[in-house]
């Protein structure tokens, strides 16, 4: 379901402060930022724990906290060196559910 994907409070006060074309363009370049991060991922370990931190922040900071959970345990499993492919699984499966969520966003 697309709202368990975002938190659509957090959204609204988003577009409240920024105003829905800006948060548009926002969520235009977070879809962007997605794609070049995961789709497909560095293959380099610790590029891909670059990857995810950057993730971290931008997919937080618009209110996909899903996403920003799974790049966070994505990044800590790099920087360990223990569970990498099962963390990237899961953030590549929560990053297609963002992208997806984003798009439906932005053609409302």
């Amino acid at each position: 379901m697309i709202a368990d994907v975002f938190d659509a409070a957090a959204l609204a006060d988003l577009e409240d402060l920024f105003g829905r074309p800006r948060l548009l363009d926002l969520l235009g370049a977070l879809d962007q930022e997605i794609a070049l991060r995961l789709d497909p991922p560095a293959a380099d370990r610790g590029q891909l724990a670059r990857d995810a931190h950057i993730l971290v922040s931008s997919t937080g900071a618009l209110a996909f906290s899903t996403l920003s959970q799974a790049c966070a345990r994505l990044e800590h499993a790099c920087l360990r060196d223990d569970g990498i492919a099962e963390a990237l699984e899961a953030a590549q499966a929560d990053a297609t559910r963002a992208r997806s969520a984003i798009a439906l966003l932005r053609a409302a």
